[in-house]
């Protein structure tokens, strides 16, 4: 009888222990979204959670040709790196504990999926001081993430450019946007004023209104490399008005009013769209002048009645 009762008594401790095993282990699935920051790059965030970097591609739905920007949030796929999770769970372990004010006590939400955001909060303060900008006023639907896409830069560097201490910008503000990590023809479209796109698109009515639509695009793409070719002058009215370049200035058809196909064209110039590949020149065979001098250079497309080359 006593051998019985100690057998019950063992048995009642093992339900017990093992019941509060189960109690004691609740369940949590914790999602890592990462947050890209400067100079970061896929394989380097790959092996800094213990993934492959296919496995943060399907995570994310990026495909091979896609790349990450400063600012960028990516999920961390499922079977990261524990010890990751060990150094950022002191930020994460309030949301994972629901309190209860009257009993001054913490509860564990079990069973549920959180997101934990990882931003490095020890970024040293960023230097703005070496960076280039323009001026832009703020308009309507405007706001910083999709400024600093643009401008191929992150929101701390906006922040730190304007000073500001939060993402909040107003309609008509005036910030300084940086332009460094913009190419030569992204900085023109940027900084283009009024009176220059209107001589841009004058210029391209003047030689190539006859021509089909990519033919008059590719004329304003000539006077954008020019621009920003070391050999020519460095603005788009100096290009244009340089002596015997373009016979719209000599014979004063720059002065004729565009018409809409003209100021499209010029847009898509300054938008980057180039027919030429490059090209510095442009020449009408059946017109032009000094033929000999044009066939020293390497002839790249004909498009219309011009021939482009560099």
């Amino acid at each position: 009888m006593r051998a019985k009762i100690i057998i019950f008594l063992c048995l009642m401790l093992v339900f017990l222990i093992g019941g509060e095993v189960v109690l004691a282990a609740p369940t949590f699935k914790v999602e890592l979204v990462y947050t890209v920051a400067q100079g970061d790059a896929l394989i380097n965030i790959a092996k800094k959670f213990g993934v492959t970097v296919n496995e943060i591609r399907e995570a994310n739905n990026l495909t091979r040709n896609q790349f990450i920007r400063v600012g960028d949030k990516l999920i961390v796929p499922e079977n990261y790196n524990l010890n990751v999770y060990d150094e950022v769970k002191d930020d994460v372990e309030f949301v994972l504990y629901k309190r209860k004010d009257e009993l001054k006590e913490y509860k564990l939400d079990s069973n549920r999926q959180y997101t934990v955001k990882i931003e490095d909060n020890k970024r040293k303060k960023i230097d703005v001081r070496h960076l280039r900008t323009l001026d832009y006023y703020i308009k309507q639907g405007d706001n910083l993430y999709d400024l600093a896409r643009e401008f191929n830069t992150s929101i701390d560097v906006l922040k730190a450019l304007n000073g500001l201490d939060n993402s909040m910008i107003r309609l008509g503000d005036r910030i300084k946007l940086p332009i460094n990590n913009l190419t030569p023809k992204e900085v023109l479209y940027h900084t283009i004023s009024d009176e220059e796109f209107e001589l841009l698109a004058r210029l391209i009515y003047g030689e190539a209104r006859g021509e089909p639509y990519i033919g008059q695009v590719a004329v304003g793409a000539v006077v954008l490399n020019r621009v920003i070719d070391s050999y020519f002058p460095n603005t788009i009215r100096d290009v244009i008005y340089q002596p015997k370049q373009f016979s719209p200035v000599a014979n004063g058809q720059i002065n004729l009013r565009p018409n809409r196909t003209a100021y499209r064209a010029a847009r898509a110039a300054l938008k980057g769209e180039d027919p030429t590949r490059g090209a510095s020149y442009f020449y009408n065979p059946r017109t032009a002048k000094y033929q000999w001098w044009f066939k020293t250079r390497e002839t790249i497309v004909q498009i219309g009645d011009h021939v482009f080359a560099r």
